[in-house]
């Protein structure tokens, strides 16, 4: 991970990071945690789209 430019985070610590963005879907009102800068950076090193563009599946009844 070192030739990422991302220093001093192993993969593990890189999927624990990029957790702490969360999207959470309130009777139609998206809310969204911060997404820092790190966060950023590991979804674009592991080529992760922008999760606030993906739609949010409808509940099963």
């Amino acid at each position: 991970m070192s030739a990422s430019g991302i220093e001093g985070l192993t993969v593990e610590n890189m999927l624990l990071s990029a957790g702490t963005y969360k999207i959470v879907d309130d009777r139609g009102v998206r809310v969204r945690t911060e997404r820092t800068k790190r966060v950023r950076e590991i979804f674009s090193l592991f080529g992760v789209d922008d999760p606030d563009q993906l739609p949010i599946a409808e509940p099963s009844e």
